[in-house]
């Protein structure tokens, strides 16, 4: 029988090889422990790291855009949530007038017309509204609340309609003054006359909200409290028979603006369907993009814990074997 032995040279130079390697082991795997990534990417993606490059590129472009369309759903919100102040005080004030329409009487239709004004400045307001530190319906002057006060707008309606005693030439009166340039933009409008550039939410995809409180959507219902606030103004010293058919002739205004902002509501609504919808896809591709970046990144804990607790055993069975072999104890060795 022939054996096989080797030198102590050779022997020593061996275990001194395989503490090396196990040591090295040990170290990348803590580190693979402790860190939850895989300590040698390059070796993992063959030395090309551009897929992993494309992943990161598209999860950062993910990130960016679901925070757009996060701001911008907190807009359309916003937005809707003053137009619906809007719509529900014209139908509502309507619908009070309808309800007594036809037994009205003077001192019914002074009462409606404190309620329009007060209704005006609260439409006004809802108007001047804020979400995010940015105006809602200034346009591109975020920092600027878009409409003056109620007060200004019936000075100038007073100012225009001085004199008229007739219901159909005051009407006519305020309608020429919300549509003429000269009129209620140069007297009341303070925002920007530029739309908020479109914001992309996707790829491929943008949403703007371009909304602006000039809008004649908007000033329509401004136009409806208007007229029905004129009818108690004492400088215009209107007599019953003009202040009960402005009373009557509200109703219809009121009408039309609400389903002026019936409409203007669908469209925001629209968009608000469009970032959710975007939003849902978003999340569906970032959840993709990271599992697949997970995968090349990060460690299999269980696999990675299975084996440092193996090249911890092998590590003390070769300290072992080196006492023995050498006639030293561990404790000398450390």
């Amino acid at each position: 029988m022939i054996y096989t032995s080797y030198g102590d040279l050779t022997t020593h130079s061996y275990l001194r090889n395989r503490n090396a390697e196990l040591n090295m082991d040990l170290a990348t795997l803590s580190e693979e422990v402790s860190t939850g990534k895989k300590s040698n990417l390059t070796a993992e993606l063959g030395g090309d790291f551009s897929y992993l490059a494309d992943i990161e590129s598209s999860l950062n472009r993910i990130a960016s855009q679901t925070v757009a369309v996060e701001e911008t759903t907190l807009f359309a919100l916003s937005m809707q949530t003053n137009l619906a102040r809007l719509q529900e005080g014209t139908q509502g004030l309507r619908d009070s007038i309808l309800t007594v329409s036809p037994t009205m009487t003077t001192t019914d239709a002074e009462r409606f017309s404190a309620e329009a004004e007060l209704q005006l400045s609260g439409a006004i307001s809802a108007l001047n509204g804020w979400a995010g530190g940015r105006s809602l319906f200034a346009g591109t002057a975020t920092g600027t609340s878009p409409l003056n006060g109620a007060d200004v707008m019936m000075t100038e309606l007073l100012s225009e309609t001085a004199g008229l005693t007739d219901a159909n030439d005051i009407i006519t009166a305020v309608k020429d003054w919300f549509a003429d340039p000269t009129g209620f933009d140069a007297a009341m409008y303070n925002g920007s006359a530029t739309d908020m550039s479109p914001v992309e939410i996707g790829d491929g995809e943008t949403v703007a909200l371009t909304l602006r409180a000039d809008d004649p959507d908007l000033t329509h219902t401004l136009q409806s409290y208007a007229i029905l606030a004129l009818l108690d103004e004492p400088s215009l010293a209107l007599s019953d028979a003009t202040k009960m058919e402005l009373a009557n002739a509200s109703v219809t205004e009121m009408a039309d603006s609400t389903n002026k902002l019936i409409n203007v509501q669908a469209d925001i609504g629209f968009m608000e369907a469009q970032l959710e919808r975007v939003n849902t896809r978003n999340e569906a591709t970032k959840t993709s993009l990271s599992l697949a970046f997970n995968d090349i990144v990060l460690a299999d804990q269980y696999e990675v814990s299975s084996k440092l607790k193996s090249t911890e055993t092998q590590l003390e069975i070769l300290y072992t074997v080196t006492a023995r072999s050498a006639q030293l104890s561990l404790v000398k060795f450390m």
